[in-house]
């Protein structure tokens, strides 16, 4: 039996109308039961058919108890409905309302949207960016995992730290720097990750002036950024080490031996931490040939925000014991597209991994994009530049507006007769089926 979300609106009914009863409630929404037809939710029904039986025999944290049980129950209606009619024409939609959770593979489209929008409005026009990847010794990952909450943090501060020094001391400058973390493999591996976008030019250190990067080359020396990214990581774990910050469980458990500990920190002193970067210059504007824009690199960049683990449309099928999907396979030079069959309990297992702590920001940002100071270095940036910095208008829209904006489809008037609609967010089945009543 998986715990009750939250965010169930079933043990608590709003009930704004009187005059029917609990009994009569299933019948009058038999012709209005929300059925998501667009889309086929794979792994939703995987995890409703496999988890509680998953439950049974393996212990599961209750943060991801909560966020599994947000998963299964989405779009279905144990989180609510939302009833739409029409004052018109009579017309009564009913929607089951969606989970919003970062780790649903069917949520965080229009929020993904909306961050591009936000941060396009940021993009300094004229320079390059570029786009880093700092990736971690697989030899760290037990010790990591059972330490999310510090060890990743670790992971932030170490690559941001890393950029910022290197980058006052030979450039002279600070630029703007956004960061997410991805904590899996194609094939749902432990594998942890930063991507970072840099600005190919920042303030300098007195914030008179804005220094442009000279060319599209990244403007750091690469093997610098590999020996002071190791270094500033491998110090802070063992600096948690020695603050006895550290738990070790699990595979993890050998590392209490101070011997064996002291050969994972030689054995990654040894490996090679390669920083992989890549160029996302200036795209010139077609119809305006001395014209440059760099919208592209926000783009390219925002792929990365809201990605999950794995989608739905990477599901080929699943049954009662196993389930197929496709995956990348980089052995060779390129990767290949590949099938993977897992037992069930192995997938829930790997999909388990990468559901980080609750409340930890998988998205920073630092540098003149700092958020403290983001929006008045961005209008003294775009001063220094001769231009005027503004806001993109999305940052105040509520949702109804974002959908008008993004889709150009006004969900607040009537699609049969154009009449104004009258929206009741988030209400129990059977507040639902007192509205559909008094309609």
């Amino acid at each position: 039996m998986i715990p009750r979300s939250r965010n169930s609106c079933d043990q608590q009914p709003f009930c704004p109308w009187n005059g029917i009863s609990t009994e009569d409630a299933g019948s009058l929404l038999e012709p209005y039961s929300h059925t998501d037809n667009r889309k086929q939710h794979k792994l939703r029904d995987f995890f409703a058919a496999h988890f509680p039986k998953y439950c049974e025999s393996h212990p599961v944290p209750e943060w991801k108890l909560k966020v599994m049980n947000s998963l299964i129950a989405c779009k279905t209606g144990k989180l609510g409905y939302t009833l739409i009619r029409c004052n018109d024409c009579g017309r009564v939609e009913m929607r089951a309302c969606a989970c919003g959770n970062r780790n649903c593979p069917s949520c965080g489209y229009l929020d993904e949207r909306r961050w591009v929008a936000l941060r396009q409005a940021e993009v300094i026009p004229g320079i390059p960016y570029f786009h880093l990847v700092f990736t971690l010794p697989h030899d760290l990952s037990e010790i990591m995992y059972q330490n999310q909450r510090e060890t990743l943090g670790l992971l932030f501060r170490s690559a941001k730290d890393t950029v910022l020094a290197l980058s006052k001391d030979k450039p002279g400058m600070t630029p703007g720097i956004l960061t997410i973390l991805h904590s899996f493999g194609s094939d749902l591996s432990l594998h942890y990750h930063l991507h970072m976008l840099v600005s190919g030019g920042g303030l300098t250190a007195g914030k008179e002036d804005f220094k442009r990067c000279p060319s599209n080359r990244f403007f750091l020396p690469v093997k610098a950024i590999d020996r002071l990214f190791r270094g500033k990581f491998l110090d802070g774990l063992k600096q948690l080490r020695e603050e006895d910050r550290l738990s070790y469980f699990n595979e993890a458990q050998r590392y209490r031996n101070s011997y064996t500990w002291k050969e994972l920190i030689d054995a990654c002193y040894r490996a090679e931490w390669n920083v992989e970067i890549k160029s996302l210059a200036p795209v010139s504007d077609p119809h305006d040939p001395g014209s440059e824009n760099t919208d592209n690199a926000i783009t390219y960049f925002a792929r990365y925000t809201n990605r999950t683990a794995i989608s739905d449309n990477r599901v080929e099928s699943f049954d009662d014991h196993s389930i197929r999907f496709r995956y990348k396979d980089y052995s060779g030079s390129s990767y290949t597209w590949k099938t993977m069959e897992l037992d069930s309990d192995e997938f829930i297992r790997r999909f388990l991994m990468h559901i980080l702590p609750a409340g930890f920001t998988r998205i920073r940002s630092a540098g003149f994009l700092a958020g403290c100071v983001r929006k008045k270095n961005l209008g003294l940036i775009h001063s220094l530049l001769g231009s005027k910095y503004q806001e993109s208008p999305v940052k105040s829209m509520k949702a109804a507006e974002l959908i008008l904006h993004f889709f150009h489809r006004d969900i607040t008037v009537c699609e049969k007769c154009h009449g104004p609609l009258e929206i009741c967010p988030r209400m129990s089945r059977i507040s639902a089926a007192r509205f559909i009543r008094a309609a």
